[in-house]
């Protein structure tokens, strides 16, 4: 549970403090409840995402995935955060898709830390 709350914590600090360095419009445009609103969503819609692709292609997304290096999991989270504006446009402002992709691997990055 720590590791859980740990990683919640990173990916909050990677939302309000990186994504603005990563593109100047791509940012949280409240404070840190709307960044926990967002890294809870993305959690939960990522989660939820990979079970279902799982399950619906027998297990072959799991090996694209792996066959991929994690590039198609990298895309997924890009994909994640593009809905996640569009779900919450007062909240998160995301100017391309490059932006959403490069957030998303900051994200995962944080997840991996906080999970060691």
């Amino acid at each position: 549970m720590k590791k859980f709350l740990l990683s919640i914590v990173l990916q909050v600090l990677v939302v309000l403090f990186v994504f603005p360095l990563i593109e100047t419009g791509f940012r949280v445009t409240g404070d840190y409840k709307d960044a926990l609103i967002i890294v809870l969503v993305f959690i939960a819609l990522n989660f939820a995402a990979r079970k279902l692709i799982v399950i619906f292609t027998l297990g072959i997304g799991a090996l694209v995935y792996y066959l991929t290096l994690g590039v198609a999991g990298l895309l997924l989270n890009a994909i994640i955060i593009l809905l996640i504006k569009g779900l919450f446009p007062q909240m998160l402002s995301v100017p391309s898709f490059t932006a959403a992709f490069l957030g998303g691997l900051f994200l995962a990055i944080a997840n991996y830390f906080g999970e060691r």
